[in-house]
């Protein structure tokens, strides 16, 4: 997983991109894109010591928002892992159309300050589904 910042994280607060592989847009279902929320919402859920701030999903990629003092490569590794097993395996089609693993790029960075926080909570509530780039 690239980290794109050496930057310490203000308050532990971390921003996780996902995108498909090939850049494929393979959430463009409704029901898909609900689940992986509902994924993204249970994972973190599990985990007392990461705290989901926002996420959403785009129809190639996904942006999360999390506060933790979990080391964020193993954040991610959670993530990435689960989200691509338990979806693979309900949605079959996914498979289908990308045989190997669910997940291309992946990167993280730790938020800087409160004003790139807000930047990030507001973009990542206003972001579309249809909207392409990351």
């Amino acid at each position: 997983m690239k980290q794109l910042s050496e930057n310490d994280a203000y308050e532990n607060y971390y921003q996780f991109v996902g995108a498909t592989k090939y850049r494929k847009p393979l959430f463009y279902d409704n029901e898909i894109r609900d689940r992986l929320s509902c994924i993204i919402a249970d994972i973190f859920n599990k985990k007392e010591e990461i705290e989901l701030v926002e996420s959403t999903v785009a129809y190639n990629h996904i942006h999360v928002l999390v506060k933790t003092q979990v080391d964020p490569s193993k954040v991610g590794q959670l993530l990435f892992g689960a989200s691509s097993r338990i979806l693979r395996k309900e949605f079959p089609v996914l498979v289908e159309q990308i045989p190997k693993g669910l997940w291309g790029g992946k990167s993280f960075e730790p938020i800087v300050d409160k004003n790139h926080l807000d930047n990030c909570i507001s973009y990542i509530r206003r972001h579309q589904p249809d909207n392409t780039k990351i």
